[in-house]
């Protein structure tokens, strides 16, 4: 597996149309603030909880998996490798259903103005049964959607604000 947070990894440079017009190493788009692709899971088990990370770089609650991807990668590719790599779940690429494709242009320490393809994949997956990548992510645990949203109104500070981003659009898709 190569490092997931490679700064020297070349990813993808888009347009406003998402169209590829360059590439260049993660740590230049971050520091220029280039337009960009990543790719986002939603894991959802039986009871329609969500799966979500506690990442380990941040502390965040966050998506079931996600990240950015190589520029000769495309999104649902990366969707299936990020479970794997994340989770050591081996997903089937039909499983994974397209929710949205949405921008996002969020600035912290760094500048990540980003495209998001975020996918929902539904199935009985045990947190037990998972291999997680420690580097990456520090704890997992099902959440039902009203404990989401209690989170994202009384207490935003825990979560991604991109990851806060996409619930709100997976909640108004799936009319939640």
């Amino acid at each position: 597996m190569t490092n997931p947070h490679n700064p020297e990894e070349l990813i993808a440079i888009v347009n406003d149309d998402d169209v590829v017009v360059g590439k260049g190493s993660r740590k230049h788009i971050h520091s220029s603030g280039k337009l960009h692709r990543e790719t986002s899971v939603l894991i959802v088990n039986l009871k329609n909880e969500i799966l979500v990370q506690e990442r380990m770089d941040n502390g965040k609650l966050d998506y079931s998996a996600s990240g950015h991807f190589p520029y000769d990668e495309n999104y649902l590719d990366a969707a299936v490798r990020e479970v794997r790599e994340e989770l050591g779940l081996k997903i089937d690429k039909s499983k994974f259903v397209k929710i949205s494709k949405h921008r996002i242009d969020y600035s912290g320490k760094s500048i990540n103005n980003r495209f998001i393809t975020l996918w929902e994949v539904k199935g009985s997956f045990m947190i037990e049964d998972m291999r997680i990548d420690s580097s990456e992510v520090k704890s997992l645990k099902y959440y039902s959607i009203p404990e989401l949203k209690k989170i994202i109104d009384k207490t935003p500070e825990k979560m991604s604000a991109g990851f806060i981003e996409s619930l709100q659009i997976y909640f108004q898709k799936k009319r939640l």
